[in-house]
């Protein structure tokens, strides 16, 4: 082969690897790319999932305070989960306060119960017919009322006899919380004034304005008895936001501040 013709096939060589050289570089340029891509797109479905979701994480402004004072003691379920136990059952009477996100319709549920021996129906070592009351008033205008339903299920002593006292009782359903019990049977709740309860002076140190004291029909004799109630919406009118499936999504902000600056 002349020089001339061998020079000229080693120059087109070079061309050819010196094209695939640059095609290889781009193919792996586009690798990396579609790589970066992809990962990008696997960290996508929680931040999506923010957008998506549409809830946001609730802040202290978005609770309501809970008011609740009984004659002796309560315990208080919402919509089927546990808020609030009275820390004292019996002296000195005392108020419970708690924060808590409403969530509508709110099925209110409280096991009340007056200091009374579950066998006699007295108290003060078996010296004394006791009287009884429950208030309660949430920040969004939910008060207690006559409107609430209510049952006994212990009342003593029976007939007043105090020489000889029994106790009728009946035992308290496993599900009296629960939101789809059925209390549809149930009588409303009577009414009280403050002078025939007779609350502590800390009462008046707490916001029950425009809620009532309830009990049953009779706030001696009737030791132990349940109460609910459903709110549809709240009576303020303020629209508020759901926060109730709140562990089956990825709320939405506020995000964490920079690490250095907490």
């Amino acid at each position: 082969m002349p020089l001339t013709e061998r020079s000229n096939v080693n120059k087109q060589s070079k061309q050819n690897r010196s094209r695939t050289s640059r095609t290889w570089r781009w193919l792996s340029c586009i690798a990396l790319v579609t790589c970066f891509a992809s990962w990008v797109l696997a960290q996508e479905p929680a931040s999506a999932n923010k957008s998506q979701s549409g809830i946001r994480k609730p802040q202290m402004s978005d609770t309501v305070k809970a008011n609740m004072y009984a004659d002796n003691w309560f315990i208080l379920y919402i919509n089927g989960e546990l808020v609030a136990v009275d820390s004292i059952s019996f002296v000195p009477h005392n108020v419970i306060s708690v924060d808590m996100l409403p969530t509508y319709p709110m099925t209110i549920a409280v096991l009340a119960k007056d200091n009374a021996d579950p066998k006699t129906g007295m108290e003060y070592a078996n010296t004394n017919i006791g009287d009884a009351g429950f208030i309660l008033k949430f920040g969004d205008g939910t008060v207690t009322n006559a409107t609430w339903k209510v049952k006994a299920f212990s009342t003593g002593p029976i007939d007043r006899d105090t020489k000889n006292p029994r106790v009728r009782s009946e035992p308290v359903p496993a599900d009296w919380f629960a939101v789809g019990f059925d209390d549809s049977s149930w009588s409303k709740a009577t009414e009280y004034s403050h002078e025939q309860v007779g609350p502590k002076p800390v009462f008046n140190d707490y916001d029950f304005e425009g809620a009532k004291f309830i009990w049953s029909g009779d706030i001696e004799l009737d030791n132990v008895v349940i109460f609910r109630h459903v709110v549809t919406a709240p009576p303020d009118g303020k629209k508020r936001t759901d926060f109730s499936n709140l562990n089956n999504v990825v709320p939405e902000g506020p995000q964490r501040p920079p690490r250095g600056k907490r």
